[in-house]
């Protein structure tokens, strides 16, 4: 099964180089992942999160 990544959130600090970028993918008929994303100059750390039987969040409106 192949996951179609939303984006919701973005972001970029320019004082501390870190870049956080939050998505999320619908599992059907199960609920959806979150999956948020940390890139610094020295790491990476990703956190993935599953809700059951939630609906999708709608970032625009």
């Amino acid at each position: 099964m192949r996951l179609e990544y939303e984006e919701i959130e973005d972001s970029y600090d320019d004082t501390t180089k870190i870049r956080t970028m939050t998505e999320q993918a619908v599992v059907d008929g199960r609920g959806w992942l979150i999956r948020t994303t940390v890139y610094s100059p020295h790491n990476l750390g990703v956190n993935v999160v599953f809700i059951p039987g939630a609906k999708p969040f709608d970032p625009v409106g």
